[in-house]
């Protein structure tokens, strides 16, 4: 599985301790206790359309070309 998917998911994971101290009252946490991997998950989602439209594209046959008119 790629780094920044896993970073996500326990990003998201954290956030069931911050939940449970919210549950019990304690609201001075805000946060996940694992930070969001923006800079990582953005360059892997980026890069992940990009090829998949690459695929897209080569399966549809698409030149690259526009057609005539």
């Amino acid at each position: 599985m790629p780094e920044a998917l896993l970073q996500l998911c326990a990003h998201v994971s954290g956030y069931e301790i911050t939940a449970a101290r919210w549950a019990q009252g304690d609201f001075r946490e805000h946060l996940s206790v694992v930070p969001f991997p923006g800079r990582g998950l953005r360059e892997y989602t980026r890069d992940r359309f990009t090829q998949l439209k690459s695929e897209q594209a080569r399966l549809l046959g698409n030149t690259g070309r526009r057609p005539r008119q």
